[in-house]
C-alpha cells in the first residue's frame, strides 16, 4: 500500500469516528422524521398505546405506510423508515428524536429550517425546545403570501396553538401561552407550497424589555 492510500484510509477512519459520514447518511432519515410528523403522526399520537401495533411484519405496515402516504409506494427505503418510526412513537409515546439542537436565541434561518421540511416546502416539523410557564410570540417569514396552519405541540401530545392564520407583508405572528413547562414541537402546513425564510420564539418580557430599551436610546 503507497503512501496516497494509506493517507485515505486514515482520512476515512477519521470520518467515520467523527461522525461526519453518519450525519450525511442521517439527512434522508431526519426527511422521513419530518414526514412521519406531519402526515401520520395526526392520528398515532393518540395511538401510542401499541393499540394498533406492526411490530410483528413490516409487510402489514408497508400497505399502511402506502395507502395514507403515496409518495413512498415503490420506495422500501422511506418505507422502514417510517416503519421504524412509527414503532418508536407506539413504543415510547414520543416523538423520534432529531439530530438539531435548538438555536440559543430561538431564531431559525432558512438554512436551518430547510432540512425540517418536506419535499417541495409543503409541510414543516420542529423542535423548538423546552420552555417555561409564560407569555410567548412565534413569528414567521415566509417567501411569498399564504395561509399556514400552526400546530404548537407539547412532548405529551397537548396542543398549544391550532389554527390557520393568513400571512400580511410575508409574516405572521401568532401569541401563545405555555402553562405547563417542558418540551415543545411545532408542526407548519402551508395551504400551498411555501419556504419558511426564517422562525423567532420570542418571550413576551424580553420582547418588552428590548422595546424599552429602544426607545431609552438617543
Amino acid at each position: 500500500m503507497n503512501l496516497v492510500s494509506i493517507h485515505l484510509v486514515l482520512a476515512l477512519v477519521i470520518l467515520l469516528f467523527t461522525g461526519q459520514v453518519v450525519a450525511v447518511q442521517d439527512k434522508p432519515f431526519t426527511r422521513s422524521v419530518v414526514i412521519f410528523n406531519t402526515v401520520c403522526a395526526k392520528c398515532h399520537e393518540a395511538e401510542c398505546s401499541g393499540r394498533l401495533s406492526f411490530n410483528e411484519a413490516f409487510e402489514a405496515a408497508s400497505s399502511h405506510i402506502i395507502r395514507h402516504y403515496a409518495e413512498a409506494s415503490g420506495n422500501k427505503p422511506l418505507q422502514k423508515e417510517l416503519f421504524t418510526i412509527l414503532n418508536y412513537m407506539k413504543g415510547k409515546c414520543a416523538y423520534y428524536p432529531m439530530s438539531f439542537s435548538v438555536p440559543a436565541d430561538r431564531i431559525w434561518n432558512s438554512d436551518m429550517l430547510e432540512p425540517m421540511a418536506t419535499p417541495g416546502n409543503e409541510n414543516y416539523f420542529i423542535s423548538v425546545g423546552s420552555f417555561p410557564q409564560g407569555a410567548y410570540q412565534l413569528e414567521l417569514t415566509l417567501a411569498e403570501n399564504a395561509k399556514v396552519t400552526v400546530h404548537l405541540i407539547s412532548d405529551t401530545f397537548d396542543m398549544v396553538v391550532e389554527d390557520c392564520y393568513a400571512s400580511s407583508g410575508k409574516r405572521i405572528v401568532v401569541p401563545f401561552e405555555i402553562e405547563d413547562a417542558g418540551q415543545y414541537y411545532l408542526r407548519i402546513y402551508p395551504r400551498k407550497p411555501v419556504q419558511v425564510l426564517r422562525l423567532a420564539i420570542i418571550k413576551k418580557d424580553e420582547q418588552t424589555s428590548a422595546a424599552q430599551e429602544d426607545k431609552l436610546r438617543p
